[in-house]
């Protein structure tokens, strides 16, 4: 009895892949299309008489799941971070038709200004009908959209009306009334367009040159423009040497078009609303260092770098917009001022293809909100 409980314990514990004769484990073939593997575990048996016997137990098993390189991609893409949701904005949904259009203003201060379509006019030159309140359960990822409103309207009910959101992305979400059981679409509305620039000019000395970045707004009648980044300037005293900070609008200004000087180098992206709203807040976390005297570093070069690859780190959030640039050893050799204009030349050369030549730059754009208008 004893040693039948001991070879039980013996195979229920040993019965590993062998290893040459006893430890060795062999692919056997296929089933359903199922690599299978033999494992053997091998021990001496005593017999009643004192005679010794090798006995050696085997079993098959399924062998050992091997993720491909295709299987691996698609579980990294499928756990890639979501973007956060922003609401903030003009929007239309299919509640509206084309004859009687109605759009909505969502606004940073919990507003929602329903505006009435005026012919050849700009956005922010249409007709204010109503405005209400509205609050998300969790501003970046929304399940739920609440609309408060003081008097009831052919739009909203008055009261409070509670909508779930069942998907949502950069330029759309989609609404559920649970009352109805209607489903609603919502879709963002192109009222201005945006640009980011990264611009660069190598100096004759060394430490010499400017790197920054450049946010565009067009908004069909103006021109905004921030930019963020190191430069030359001349302090209290008239000595020129590197600062981090604004760009004056007279360098900036330089890079609102292509320059042909061998010095210069640019590239010039258009985003998507969402796109620059995420990378603006880039600009305005290093522009409060900047006000503040908080910088990580004591070289400008060396704020502008970190600056410029934040910058660019960010619009890959959501998916590879770019090709970054990374320090490889040759690069990390240069002085800093180096390093920074080597990023934004690099940069033009990875991603040429997305560059906005002066001839494709739409100067005198106005938003088209509805077909012919």
């Amino acid at each position: 009895m004893k040693l039948t409980i001991f070879l039980s314990l013996l195979m229920s514990i040993c019965l590993l892949p062998r290893v040459g004769a006893f430890g060795q484990s062999d692919t056997i073939g296929e089933s359903n299309n199922v690599l299978q593997t033999e494992v053997c575990r091998g021990f001496r048996q005593w017999a009643s008489g004192g005679n010794q016997r090798q006995t050696e137990v085997c079993r098959t098993f399924p062998a050992p799941f091997r993720p491909t390189l295709e299987f691996t991609n698609n579980i990294q893409s499928s756990e890639k971070k979501a973007c956060a949701f922003n609401i903030v904005g003009m929007w239309r949904s299919e509640a509206t038709s084309e004859t009687n259009p109605v759009f909505y203003g969502f606004g940073r201060d919990g507003l929602v200004t329903v505006y009435g379509h005026v012919p050849d006019a700009l956005p922010q030159d249409f007709e204010m009908m109503a405005s209400v309140g509205y609050k998300l359960d969790d501003p970046a990822a929304p399940k739920r959209i609440q609309f408060t409103a003081r008097r009831g309207s052919d739009l909203f009910r008055s009261g409070t009306t509670s909508m779930e959101i069942v998907e949502y992305g950069d330029n759309g979400f989609t609404t559920l009334d649970a009352e109805s059981g209607s489903r609603l679409r919502w879709d963002r509305v192109q009222t201005r367009l945006y640009f980011l620039t990264f611009a660069a000019r190598i100096g004759a000395a060394q430490p010499d040159g400017a790197a920054f970045a450049m946010w565009t707004k067009l908004d069909g009648r103006k021109t905004e423009i921030e930019a963020l980044g190191a430069y030359l300037a001349k302090d209290v005293k008239g000595k020129t040497g590197p600062v981090f900070g604004p760009i004056p609008a007279q360098l900036y200004n330089e890079f609102t078009t292509e320059s042909e000087k061998k010095s210069d180098v640019m590239i010039r992206l258009e985003l998507t609303e969402a796109e620059f709203e995420r990378s603006h807040k880039v600009f305005e976390t290093w522009e409060k260092y900047s006000q503040d005297r908080t910088l990580p570093h004591r070289d400008p070069y060396l704020n502008g770098r970190e600056f410029l690859t934040g910058v660019a780190e960010n619009l890959n959030q959501c998916d590879e917009k770019l090709k970054l640039h990374t320090i490889d050893g040759a690069t990390a050799t240069q002085s800093p001022n180096q390093q920074t204009l080597e990023y934004v030349r690099m940069m033009r050369k990875k991603n040429e293809d997305l560059h906005v030549t002066d001839g494709n730059f739409p100067a005198d754009w106005r938003p088209t909100l509805l077909p012919g208008n």
